[in-house]
C-alpha cells in the first residue's frame, strides 16, 4: 500500500487502476454538466488536482483546453500520460506535485477541479487557499467531494453498515473527514471563495455492474486498516463475506455515498 497525499488509505497498481475507471464510469456524466455550469470552454486553463489516471483532464483537453492533471501518484500518472498520448492529446500534461505546494504561476488558472480529494487531506481548508492563489481573479474552482456515511443497503446489511462505519471512525482518528462533502461549501468560504453553486446527487443500484462498487472501495479501505492494525484479517473477511451476500441479493438497494458538488468563484472580476 502506498500512502498518497495526507492519509489515503487506498491501495495502487491495477487493481486500484480498476477502481479509478469504474468512478469514472459512474460520475463523469456529472461532472462534465458540472464543468459545463461552471462555465467551462475551449482554450481555458485547467487543473485537475488528484487527478488519478487523468479521465476529466483528458476530457477538458478533448474539448480544447490548456489541462493539466497533478497527482502524487507516479504510476496513475504513467498510465494517464500514456493514454493522453495515445488519444492524440497534446494540449494534456501530467506532472507530480503536491496541492499544498503545486508548483502553478500564481494567477494563471481559469478553472480548477478535484473529486474525491479533499476528503482525504488533513488541512483541506489550506489546499483550496492554494488553489485560490493559483486561480486568476474571477477563477473557478469545481470540487465533488463524498459523503461516505450516506452508504446503505435495503433491505439493511450489517456488513455494509459495521464496515462503513469502521472506516468512518478510522478516518476520524486520522484527522480526515470522510463525510467531508456535506461541508465543502464551508471549507470554501473560509478559503476565501465566493460560493457560486451548491448541489448533491445520490447513486443507487439494484443490479448491474456498479452495484458492488462500494463493497469493493470498503474493502481496499479495510485492508489498509488491516495493514495499519486497527481491523483483523478474520473480520474483515467476515464483513466481505456479508458484503457479498448484499449484492448478490436481486430484492437488495445498494446506495453509495451522497456526492456533494460545488462550484466557487475567486472574487476579482
Amino acid at each position: 500500500m502506498l500512502t498518497i497525499g495526507d492519509k489515503y488509505l487506498l491501495g495502487s497498481g491495477r487493481s486500484d487502476h480498476d477502481r479509478l475507471r469504474v468512478i469514472s464510469a459512474i460520475h463523469d456524466s456529472r461532472t462534465r454538466e458540472l464543468l459545463r455550469r461552471a462555465g467551462f470552454i475551449s482554450g481555458q486553463r485547467f487543473v485537475e488536482f488528484g487527478c488519478g489516471l487523468g479521465y476529466v483532464t483528458r476530457w477538458a483537453a478533448n474539448e480544447g483546453a490548456h489541462a493539466t492533471g497533478i497527482d502524487l501518484n507516479e504510476d496513475n500518472l504513467v498510465v494517464a500520460t500514456k493514454l493522453a498520448h495515445d488519444a492524440g492529446l497534446k494540449t494534456a500534461q501530467f506532472r507530480i506535485a503536491n496541492i499544498y505546494d503545486p508548483g502553478l504561476v500564481l494567477e494563471s488558472i481559469d478553472v480548477s477541479y478535484s473529486r474525491w480529494l479533499m476528503v482525504h487531506l488533513n488541512r483541506p481548508v489550506d489546499a483550496m487557499r492554494a488553489i485560490y492563489a493559483a486561480l486568476k481573479p474571477g477563477g473557478v474552482m469545481v470540487c465533488e467531494e463524498a459523503d461516505v456515511s450516506a452508504v446503505y443497503t435495503e433491505p439493511a446489511s450489517a456488513a455494509y453498515a459495521e464496515l462503513r462505519d469502521i472506516c468512518m471512525q478510522g478516518a476520524r482518528q486520522r484527522g480526515v473527514d470522510y463525510s467531508g462533502g456535506r461541508r465543502v461549501h464551508l471549507w470554501a468560504k473560509e478559503a476565501g471563495f465566493e460560493i457560486v453553486h451548491v448541489d448533491a446527487y445520490h447513486p443507487h443500484y439494484i443490479t448491474g455492474e456498479h452495484k458492488g462498487f462500494w463493497n469493493w472501495t470498503l474493502r481496499a479501505v479495510g485492508l489498509g486498516m488491516v495493514k495499519e492494525g486497527s481491523l483483523t484479517v478474520a473480520r474483515l473477511e467476515e464483513l466481505v463475506a456479508g458484503m457479498n451476500d448484499a449484492d448478490a441479493c436481486p430484492d437488495t438497494l445498494v446506495a453509495h455515498c451522497r456526492m456533494h458538488q460545488l462550484i466557487a468563484k475567486k472574487p476579482g472580476k
